[in-house]
């Protein structure tokens, strides 16, 4: 659902669907550079995108060893597995543990998930798990500061969380004014929440780079 929904708002060869693009490989780029994967490392992808479209899924598309990747998502998985027929999947249980063994991958890899899960203590408890599974992490999400809400495509709104829930509710966004399908995350609180699972972790700005409002973060482990 959520997939769907984020796409109708960045509809394809839109300026919203371009910047999207253009950012998401900046980020791809910089994994490459941070975790500098080779043919031997075994990587997870937590929450893949289900809803294949042209700027979803960039690991899967750019990724050299993609035989190396394990996909984790909670659906079926049918469409990722016939787009990207090297890659694996496992299916999971929403907030039960995950079904891979402590350090099982080399990298965990995860790109515009945390913010959908319900709140803090569900960002904690899965940050925990993608921690346990993996000796290195490379976690990014939209940043709750960039001026155009990533999933709607307003702008400024959100700076006002419980204004943007009111306003949306009732109408064809209210999808997105329930905090269990989207919360705002900034650079202070993924910072934290991250460091309190990882305490050599470090949160960078990332996407499209416009200081402080950069559209999105960057959390990263090297173990």
């Amino acid at each position: 659902m959520t997939d769907e929904e984020y796409y109708e708002a960045a509809q394809s060869g839109s300026l919203g669907n371009r910047l999207a693009g253009y950012a998401r490989a900046q980020m791809h780029q910089r994994f490459m550079e941070l975790m500098s994967p080779d043919q031997h490392h075994k990587v997870l992808d937590f929450g893949a995108s289900e809803f294949i479209e042209e700027n979803a899924n960039f690991l899967e598309r750019r990724y050299p060893y993609p035989h190396n990747i394990t996909c984790a998502g909670i659906g079926d998985g049918a469409d990722i597995k016939r787009h990207f027929p090297e890659v694996n999947y496992q299916k999971l249980v929403p907030m039960a543990p995950l079904p891979f063994e402590d350090k099982q991958f080399d990298i965990a890899y995860s790109n515009a998930v945390l913010e959908h899960v319900g709140g803090k203590q569900n960002r904690l408890y899965l940050l925990g798990e993608i921690s346990r599974v993996a000796k290195r992490l490379f976690i990014a999400l939209p940043n709750r500061f960039f001026p155009v809400e990533h999933h709607t495509a307003i702008p400024f709104l959100h700076y006002s969380p419980g204004l943007f829930r009111r306003l949306l509710k009732g109408t064809k966004r209210d999808y997105w004014s329930k905090m269990e399908n989207l919360d705002f995350i900034g650079y202070g609180v993924f910072s934290e929440e991250l460091r309190s699972v990882r305490a050599d972790a470090h949160v960078e700005l990332a996407g499209l780079r416009i200081g402080p409002f950069s559209s999105n973060l960057i959390g990263f482990s090297n173990g």
